[in-house]
């Protein structure tokens, strides 16, 4: 892999944004047009419904002639700034702050017209409130400033309906990547608490035979995408690192859905699960989070790879929005939804293939004992190489590993050793994880 060519990349594209302050276009953004307001037929549902699909599926240069502004995005600043575990690559702390809505949440800078449901300008949403959350707790904020604990008390009273979170406060449209992301921000503001474990039970239950889950609950939502299917397993992984219970089968099923159905012949993501056609630059970047979350780094890196050569734009210093199905690039340019998600992606791969773990896949501790029990220190300094050499392991070994290392917990519990206890602890979490990445199920308790 040439990281260096990566990291090239990725500065001339978050050069580009930065000096457009932060401002570009959107796929939903066409409400916005000077043109269309004039005309009047803003106060008709199906026109704005017809406008707006208009404009997201016409020419860049349509944009342009029916006045539509450029605007900043609040999720746009939340990805550059860390969320959903990505790297901090501004500080957009001030910013963010600034667009805070007066409810506590954050949303999109543009009226939108959706089948299941209408939002003005900057309405505060599950999915803005709850990536700008996760930004500014990975930039380092307390939990206790003031604008964490107004968004909390806006997920918490607005968004909260009998058993999920609803995406708009003003609305009971249940979408299950919103439900669980609105889950995940109050789990990390709260703790443990009986309305994430609601939100989380309802998504176990509505996982699907095959693994998958379906955008939402409507007759339209139906569908089943590769994006948002990452973000599902990307935070359920998040809440069992953190100490839920519970969640090992339907990760690991949701995992093997996800490399079979979201990805074509060649290894390349899907957009739409189980077919090939539109090829969404959302999707490949989530798609190379989600590889290297669930330790497949040689896979993450050949998408990458392939991304690089494929829908990077030098002239331009952006990304393409994405691949048609005819193999022609599609030119448009998309500030959040395209170049801040490419470049979050891509600086998750560069974090996770650095110099001294390129060839971590190829690696293999020269003293380590699959027949003595698995121990992490914390931190640990041969995680990594540890991890490494687990997935080596044939699936008896690995099986054989986990009773021994769940055998040597049970005896230092017994004897009170509790500084061996924590380090077995987290060597069977550790045993768990890399197993459900493989379909191996480890320490299965009722419910899990």
């Amino acid at each position: 892999m040439d990281r260096d060519r990566l990291i090239y990349i990725c500065d001339r594209v978050l050069a580009r944004m930065v000096a457009d302050g932060f401002a570009g276009a959107d796929p939903f953004d066409g409400l916005e047009s000077a043109v269309f307001r004039a005309s009047g037929l803003g106060r008709f549902r199906l026109a704005r419904l017809t406008w707006l699909q208009a404009i997201k599926r016409g020419p860049e240069g349509l944009r342009k002639v029916v006045h539509i502004p450029k605007m900043v995005n609040p999720k746009t600043l939340a990805l550059l700034g860390g969320a959903a575990q990505g790297v901090v690559l501004c500080d957009v702390r001030g910013r963010l702050l600034e667009l805070q809505n007066p409810d506590g949440g954050w949303g999109y800078p543009f009226e939108w017209q959706a089948r299941a449901f209408y939002a003005t300008r900057h309405q505060s949403n599950a999915i803005v409130t709850s990536f700008v959350v996760d930004a500014l707790l990975q930039s380092g904020m307390q939990k206790d400033h003031p604008a964490l604990v107004h968004a909390t008390g806006f997920v918490e009273g607005k968004l909260w309906r009998e058993g999920y979170f609803a995406y708009f406060d003003h609305s009971n449209v249940e979408i299950h990547n919103a439900s669980l992301w609105a889950a995940f921000v109050l789990y990390r503001m709260v703790g443990l608490n009986d309305k994430t474990t609601q939100a989380v039970e309802r998504i176990i239950a509505a996982q699907k035979a095959d693994g998958s889950w379906a955008y939402g609950t409507r007759s339209h939502h139906r569908f089943v995408d590769g994006f948002h299917t990452g973000y599902v397993l990307d935070l359920l992984d998040r809440l069992r690192a953190s100490g839920m219970d519970g969640l090992n089968n339907a990760i690991a099923c949701g995992w093997q859905f996800y490399r079979a159905a979201c990805f074509d012949k060649n290894d390349l993501p899907r957009s739409d699960a189980g077919r090939d056609g539109y090829l969404d630059a959302h999707a490949v970047a989530q798609a190379m989070a989600s590889l290297c979350r669930f330790g497949d780094r040689g896979g993450a890196i050949r998408v990458a790879e392939w991304a690089a050569e494929n829908l990077f734009y030098p002239s331009r210093d952006l990304f393409f929005a994405g691949i048609k199905k005819d193999g022609r690039p599609d030119r448009r340019n998309y500030v959040r939804w395209t170049q801040a998600w490419m470049v979050w992606a891509l600086s998750i791969v560069i974090e996770n293939t650095g110099p001294n773990l390129s060839n971590l896949q190829d690696q293999t501790m020269s003293n380590f004992d699959p027949t003595a029990p698995i121990n992490f220190a914390h931190p640990d300094p041969d995680r990594a190489e540890k991890e490494a050499a687990l997935r080596t392991l044939p699936e008896p070994a690995f099986r054989a590993l986990y009773d021994i290392t769940r055998a040597a917990a049970s005896r230092a519990k017994a004897e009170g050793a509790m500084e061996a206890l924590y380090g077995l602890t987290r060597g069977m979490k550790t045993l768990q994880r890399i197993g459900a990445e493989q379909g191996i199920i480890l320490g299965i308790r009722r419910g899990d």
